[in-house]
This record gives structure tokens, sequence and C-alpha cells, in this order.
């Protein structure tokens, strides 16, 4: 029986960890990363060092959006969150945060508070998962982690190579009894990470026009609706 692995995305970090994957490979107006192939590649990694079958059972992605920043237009935020349900197989917890009275980097604290419930919420469950793949090296998960070790839970932590002249402390893989494997850095995958779109044939959702296109979201409108869209 192979081993079943969950993975938990701190969405916040991984969005201000673009611009180091961006810089791997020399990309200045960065990429698009395949958030499907995403979850794959990390159990893949897993699966490689255990040399056993490992079993990819939920995603599970945090995240956040402001609900009172004038100007800001929240609906691609929405669309992306949706993409990640409908076409990836995400599981969501998006959190609205009022940024303007709570801080401009409170929306880390929802995150990593949402990530460690529900890591040592399935670790309570039987048979949830055996492997538990974090994304996000920041050491504030730590007591969450050690918690889910005790109940017999494996754990794999996903960073970014640290810069020079960071804290020793500062990265989740310098505490000890956290990790299980050795570990992952993202910036090592990012060719592998990184969305190659492909150009194909689709009919229009609301005037059924065909028209080539690389997007690969569930709905498609064409350049015609979409341009009415935005006048509107």
């Amino acid at each position: 029986m192979s081993a079943k692995a969950m993975v938990f995305i701190d969405g916040v970090w991984l969005y201000r960890s673009r611009g180091t994957l961006f810089q791997k490979l020399g990309e200045e107006n960065g990429f698009e990363i395949d958030y499907a192939k995403l979850p794959r590649i990390l159990c893949e990694d897993v699966a490689n060092f255990l040399d056993e079958d490992v079993s990819l059972v939920r995603t599970n992605y945090f995240g956040t959006i402001p609900s009172a920043r004038s100007g800001f237009n929240t609906s691609k935020q929405y669309a992306f969150y949706d993409f990640l349900e409908r076409s990836c197989g995400y599981e969501t917890e998006i959190h609205e945060i009022d940024i303007v009275s709570s801080g401009d980097r409170s929306d880390e604290c929802w995150t990593k508070l949402s990530l460690s419930a529900a890591l040592l919420y399935y670790a309570a469950q039987p048979g949830a998962y055996d492997i538990a793949i974090v994304m996000g090296d920041d050491p504030e998960f730590e007591p969450a982690i050690r918690r889910a070790r005790l109940m017999g839970k494996r754990m794999q932590i996903v960073g970014i190579r640290p810069p020079e002249g960071m804290r020793p402390d500062a990265s989740l893989f310098n505490r000890h009894r956290t990790c299980d494997f050795p570990p992952v850095y993202l910036d090592d995958h990012a060719a592998e990470v990184r969305l190659v779109r492909e150009r194909r044939i689709r009919t229009c959702k609301q005037c059924g026009r065909e028209e080539e296109t690389t997007w690969a979201g569930p709905d498609f409108f064409c350049s015609n609706c979409r341009g009415r869209y935005r006048s509107s």
C-alpha cells in the first residue's frame, strides 16, 4: 500500500517567493506557475527519496483577499482561487482581511494559523495522511509540525534557498525535529514548475465564436466579449 501525502500551501509565502523563482531562470518579467503540476512534483520528490509509491490525497491552499483596500479590484484574485479549485483540484481556505486596519502583513498571520490548524486537524483523522508536505519554511509552523510528528506523521518542508547573511534561525530547515526528509528548495524546481501554455482553438462561452488562445481555465471568452466587458 502506498503512503498517503497531503500538501499544505501557504499561499502568501508562495506569492512572495515568486521573485526568487524568476531570478533562478533569469526571468525579469516573471512567469506563471503550473499549479496543477506543483503538488505532483513535490510528491514525486518524496517518493524518489523513499523509493516507494506516494499517493497525493489532497492539496490544501491557504490564501487571503483584501476586503477594504481603496481602488483594488478583487475579481482577479477570486478568479484565481476558483481556478485552483475547479481546474487544479485544490481545497482552498480563503480569508477576507481588512488590511487597512490590521496591518500590511496581517495576511501572513491568517495563512499560518489556518495551515497549522488544518495540519493538526487532518493528523487527528485516522488514515487522512501519512506524510505532510508543508510549503513554507517559516519557523512559526514548528509547534504544529512537532505535534503532528508526535502523532506519527512524517513531514516534508518546502522552502526557498536562504540569501547570504540570513539568520540561521529564520528558516524552519534549521529547527530540530521538524523534517523527516531532506529539505526541498522550490527554486531548484523552478524550471519544472514553470507553466508552458499551448495554443489551441476554444469556443467563447458568451457568443460561441472560436478563437485561438493559450487560456487553460474552465471558461473562455473571446477578445470581443472581453473587450465589451472591460468597457462596460
